[in-house]
């Protein structure tokens, strides 16, 4: 990922929005369906009904999800942060931390 500084706040808003969208439609679509079908699975102790390689492609399935959720999560948290610096630099004249050090008092 190229160095999000030099890409205009408006694009960076744009891309935050759009990473947020699609963590929360991964998570509604796909990883919280596998779960709860891995839930549910390990809940049947009858290996007929429920093998050992099906709950493996459950498992497998489950950390699948999670990967990519964690991989969305952390581009929308890294444009977040940059965001977060930049509007901060801006409201608070270039010293990003003053508001945290005019709360802590003398």
């Amino acid at each position: 990922m190229k160095d999000l500084k030099h890409i205009p706040l408006s694009e960076r808003l744009k891309k935050a929005e759009y990473y947020a969208r699609e963590l929360s439609e991964h998570l509604r679509q796909s990883y919280l369906p596998k779960l709860g079908d891995l839930r549910t699975s390990s809940k049947v102790f009858d290996e007929t009904v429920v093998s050992d390689q099906q709950m493996l492609d459950r498992i497998q399935g489950v950390l699948q999800a999670d990967e990519f959720a964690v991989d969305v999560y952390r581009k929308l948290n890294r444009h977040l942060e940059i965001i977060r610096d930049e509007i901060q630099q801006h409201v608070l004249g270039g010293e990003a931390d003053a508001g945290q050090n005019h709360l802590a008092g003398p």
